[in-house]
Parts: C-alpha cells; sequence; structure tokens
C-alpha cells in the first residue's frame, strides 16, 4: 500500500508540479534553469511520497489493531472458540469499572453475519495471549449444542443468553469506541481509540488520539481506566476524565510506553 500510495503521488507530482514549476522559469534555451525547475519538481514529488507513505502509515495503524497488546479491538478481531464450533466476536459488554462481564459473538448466518448475538458470560471464558506473536485465543466452556438450543429460544445453560436486544443502559466496548473523553473543563480533550485489558478481562488503560483526521492521524497516549467515569445520561454514555488535561494528554503521548 506504501509502494502504491507512493507511486501514484510521484507520477501526480511529475504531471501536475513541474508544469507549475517551470511556468515561472524562463523559456527553453537555458539549460541549468531548466535542470534546477525539473530538480526541484522531483524534490517536490519526493516530499509529497513520503507524506504518503507516512499517512497510509498512520491510516493503517488506525485501522488494524496492534495485537502485541491484549485491547478489546484484537478481541472483537477474534473468533470464539468452544466445543464444537467457533463464533465471530462483535462486542464485549463491561461494567462502568471496566470488567468484561459478557462476549458478545454472532452464531450462525453466513460467515458470522446476519447470526443471532449470543453473549457468552464471560466467566466461562478463558484468554491467551501469546506478546510475541499477536496471537489471541478465546475458549468458551460451552458447546456448539448449548449455542444452537439458546439461537432457539431455549436456555441450555446459564453461560448463554439470546440478545434479542441490546439493553440501552447497558455498556458496550463499542460505546466507548470513538467516544469523546470530557475533561475537567468539560470540553473534549480526546477520542477513545481502544481499551487495554489485561488477561483476566480487566480494563487498564484507554488508548486515546487528542487530534487528526477523523480522529485517526492524531498523537496517541493512554489514560489510566480507573481515571475515567462512565455516566449515562439517559440518551447514552458520556465518558469524564475530570482530573485530566490537555497537558496530561501531551505527556502522555510523548511517554515511550504509550501506544
Amino acid at each position: 500500500m506504501k509502494m502504491f500510495l507512493k507511486t501514484c503521488t510521484i507520477i501526480a507530482g511529475g504531471a501536475l508540479l513541474s508544469p507549475v514549476a517551470l511556468a515561472g522559469e524562463p523559456p527553453a534555451g537555458s539549460p541549468d534553469r531548466t535542470q534546477e525547475a525539473r530538480e526541484w519538481a522531483d524534490d517536490r514529488a519526493e516530499d509529497a511520497g513520503d507524506w504518503a507513505s507516512e499517512t497510509g502509515d498512520a491510516l493503517g495503524s488506525a485501522i488494524m489493531p496492534d495485537r502485541t497488546r491484549l485491547t478489546a479491538r484484537t478481541l472483537t478481531s477474534t473468533d470464539l472458540e468452544y466445543d464444537g464450533g467457533s463464533a465471530p466476536i462483535r462486542d464485549l459488554r463491561m461494567s462502568t469499572q471496566g470488567e468484561v462481564e459478557a462476549i458478545i459473538v454472532a452464531h450462525g448466518g453466513f460467515l458470522g453475519v446476519f447470526g443471532d448475538e449470543v453473549q457468552v458470560d464471560a466467566v466461562s471464558a478463558t484468554i491467551t495471549h501469546d506478546a510475541d506473536d499477536g496471537e489471541i485465543t478465546v475458549v468458551a466452556n460451552v458447546t456448539e449444542a448449548d449455542m444452537e438450543a439458546v439461537a432457539d429460544g431455549d436456555r441450555s445453560t446459564m453461560s448463554l443468553e439470546l440478545v434479542e436486544e441490546r439493553s440501552d443502559t447497558a455498556l458496550y466496548y463499542s460505546d466507548l469506541s470513538g467516544a469523546e473523553v470530557h475533561g475537567a473543563n468539560g470540553e473534549a480533550i480526546a477520542v477513545i481509540r481502544d481499551v487495554e485489558l489485561s488477561a483476566d478481562g480487566q480494563a487498564e488503560y484507554a488508548v486515546v488520539r487528542d487530534s487528526g483526521f477523523f480522529n485517526m492521524l492524531g498523537e496517541t497516549g493512554r489514560i489510566a481506566f480507573s481515571s475515567l467515569s462512565l455516566e449515562h445520561n439517559g440518551d447514552g454514555w458520556e465518558v469524564h476524565a475530570r482530573s485530566v488535561t490537555e497537558t496530561d494528554i501531551e505527556r502522555l503521548t510523548s511517554d515511550d510506553d504509550a501506544f
């Protein structure tokens, strides 16, 4: 992708920048000036190509989760495995203290699309994560027969529940992803991009971006999840970090341990 963006940009740069550069130059017949103009246009095209490559890297980082860390994004791009089958993880139901209470999976359908949403109690699931190669495995102590039964409306086990309609007041990871974090003065100081989890399913940090194009290209930092206050205003969830300021976010984004 980087090479594609860079190549396209250089082609565009050669086609568009060179005429502009040459427009203000003396008529042809001054080889030195013409060569200088070409070199200037080449340099600008190279700069544009580098910018496109860096932008492509930033976009890729924003879209693709970093699997060397255990986060909510990586979990929701993983399958839940169980006896007799597997199902793609679609969301996580969480407590306001950041504990993962249940895993929402899509059962049936075509490649997990248009399937039934089934809630699997997190207590019945085991998460393993290899930070070296990024491999994440989530295994639940249920069977395919249990999954099919609960999808048919039967309560086969206390670990499973069919989600016919999500509760408006329940907190899900999808409510946090992209949510603004409001600081001490009530203004938005960052946007949540991810939630870093411990192996036992407890949120430890909110991974945030402080600015950028569609909140994807800004600097990235971390805020301790325990410093956040999650409040339901009747219409949806609000995220407050009343002891955190924009200066704190800047300090976090320059931290070598930050994402």
